[in-house]
């Protein structure tokens, strides 16, 4: 009942629904009872000596009704499991819902913390098992409960020493069973979290990474390793699968055992009335044809929330650590205007306490310049950038707009390294989800990133076109200008790029340079580089070491008067402008 409680606590909106389709599971129990306990009267007219005067209550009127009676039954079973469905699965989607707002409403700086095989296991194997093998076990076992207590009430009425016997074999089944299975079923659900999260980390690596694995020829290490994982993750699915199969094995011979031990009881019991005798018996075979299954599906039903109880209390502590209740929806934000400069002043960041990533930063940027940040791996290059787009919030120092603090933020446009299309045409990767739909800036972007002549003389349908089959139909370059489109279709203050060049080839690359060339001046451009030809006509260029900011100047100057910078062009194999 706790992790009951708590589950509800965080979705409350669907406690109410829970409840009432608890209620009318009551509603099926009542009707399985009605079924049962008319099978006395039918049979006890059926064997009397004397037609019964009233028609309405002839054997063949209460056949019907019986009939009829399991029909209802039957048909409001189907709407009832309609209705279970449509609860259950509205439920799964709320609660992805929640996490997605979570990872979407909460600072870069939290959800960039959480492993993307973490949320896999959250959104593909937590949400689904929680509520499949949780939220809908309860509700199927409340069905079956008051089945098999409506049932067992009016046998006690009608043949009390039988069904306490009944009762009592029943409930020690059921005990031992659960005995046995809930600690076995614990224990695997305890491993199945680590081992979906590694099954998925290891899939990710050969996909990812199949032309490097191709290339160093180790396909068999990458195979095995996968091989490993998967088995090891299906070893606890059907480990898991096995032991909720074995219940109506074990209970089938147990309740013929005890029909006929009923059977003996009832013919002790009604021996010299033959009639009584007969529908008695009638009565026990219905009931112990209902409560068979009933008592099954009781212990599948108890194996199965055994078997996800540590995945339960799993999903219940992301919960609370998220507080998933209190998360709100995202909304489109209001940005302010960048008019003249942007100003850090004695920045300082660490992701790690006692381990800067950022030391006593101090730069101004001008509206318009273009801005180059080098350094080698590890100097706080993208820190920075991701401090200047308001990804991150820096721990000590302050940034000023136009002289100002400023609570809303500027509007970035990002161009990373690695550009990912989205499901759609042309025009829905430039727009991106944006409110504003504008064919005409669509349009105005593309040129800007000198991307639409290609566009209109190669796809028909122009803007409107989908060319991205497996996600291959533009080069690598195209791509990358399908990103800058992208960031400059909603009218950035600042474009940042985040080696962006640095996997394309020497005559893409000066492709996108020559965009950045044309863009120099229109808009404020903040670019990290490895390779430095990227940055080499900028304005001036941040130099970066063990995360501060050791020099500022433009090329020439930074090469003439800086050794650090000047071995790293030397290494890039870059001649100074003349």
């Amino acid at each position: 009942m706790r992790r009951f409680r708590t589950f509800f606590k965080y979705f409350k909106n669907n406690k109410k629904s829970f409840y009432r389709y608890s209620c009318l599971s009551f509603l099926v129990g009542i009707l399985e009872l009605f079924g049962v306990a008319l099978t006395y009267p039918f049979i006890m007219k059926l064997l009397a000596k004397e037609p019964s005067s009233n028609w309405i209550s002839s054997p063949l009127v209460i056949g019907i009704g019986i009939i009829l009676l399991f029909l209802l039954k039957n048909a409001f079973m189907i709407f009832y499991s309609y209705l279970q469905s449509k609860f259950t699965k509205n439920v799964e989607a709320e609660v992805n819902l929640a996490f997605m707002k979570y990872f979407l409403s909460s600072s870069y700086q939290i959800t960039s913390k959480i492993p993307l095989s973490r949320k896999e296991t959250i959104m593909g194997l937590l949400i689904p098992n929680v509520i499949s093998n949780y939220i809908l076990r309860l509700l199927n076992l409340n069905v079956n409960i008051f089945i098999f207590t409506l049932i067992s009430i009016f046998l006690i009425i009608k043949f009390p020493l039988a069904t306490i016997i009944t009762l009592f074999f029943a409930a020690l089944l059921i005990g031992i069973q659960n005995r046995i299975f809930k600690p076995k079923l614990e224990a695997i659900s305890k491993k199945i979290s680590s081992a979906s999260a590694l099954f998925n980390q290891r899939g990710k690596e050969v996909i990812l990474n199949i032309k490097s694995v191709k290339v160093s020829d180790n396909e068999k290490f990458f195979f095995d390793n996968y091989k490993s994982a998967i088995y090891n993750f299906f070893k606890f699915g059907q480990e898991t699968l096995f032991l909720n199969t074995i219940p109506p094995y074990i209970t089938e011979p147990f309740i013929i055992l005890l029909l006929f031990i009923l059977l003996a009881i009832i013919s002790i019991e009604n021996f010299s009335e033959p009639d009584k005798l007969v529908a008695s018996f009638a009565v026990i075979v219905s009931a112990i044809f209902r409560l068979s299954p009933t008592i099954s599906r009781i212990q599948v039903n108890l194996n199965g929330i055994s078997s996800v109880l540590p995945l339960v209390d799993e999903f219940l502590s992301l919960c609370d650590k998220f507080e998933i209740s209190k998360v709100k929806e995202p909304e489109y934000k209001e940005f302010c205007k960048l008019n003249e400069k942007i100003e850090l002043k004695n920045i300082n960041f660490e992701y790690e306490k006692g381990s800067p990533v950022l030391k006593d930063i101090n730069l101004e940027i001008k509206k318009g310049e273009f801005i180059g940040i080098a350094g080698l791996s590890g100097a706080g290059k993208t820190t920075l950038a991701d401090i200047i787009s308001g990804l991150l919030i820096p721990q000590a120092g302050e940034i000023l707009v136009d002289g100002k603090k400023v609570s809303k933020p500027l509007r970035i446009g990002y161009i990373p390294q690695e550009f990912t299309v989205i499901n759609g045409t042309i025009k829905d990767n430039v727009t991106f989800g944006s409110p504003k739909q504008d064919d005409a800036a669509v349009v105005e972007a593309l040129k800007k990133a000198q991307l639409y002549d290609f566009i209109e003389q190669n796809l028909k349908n122009g803007i409107d076109s989908n060319p991205f089959v497996d996600s291959s139909g533009f080069s690598h370059g195209q791509k990358q200008r399908l990103a800058i489109a992208r960031a400059l279709y909603q009218d950035p203050d600042i474009l940042i790029l985040d080696e962006a060049t640095s996997s394309l080839d020497l005559k893409t690359e000066d492709e996108i340079c020559s965009v950045l060339k044309d863009l120099k001046g229109q808009k404020t451009i903040i670019a990290i580089a490895h390779r430095l030809s990227t940055i080499k006509f900028a304005d001036k260029i941040v130099y970066m070491k063990n995360a501060e900011i050791v020099d500022i100047a433009a090329f020439d100057q930074l090469f003439a008067r800086n050794s650090d910078f000047r071995e790293l062009v030397n290494l890039a194999s870059i001649k100074k402008t003349n």
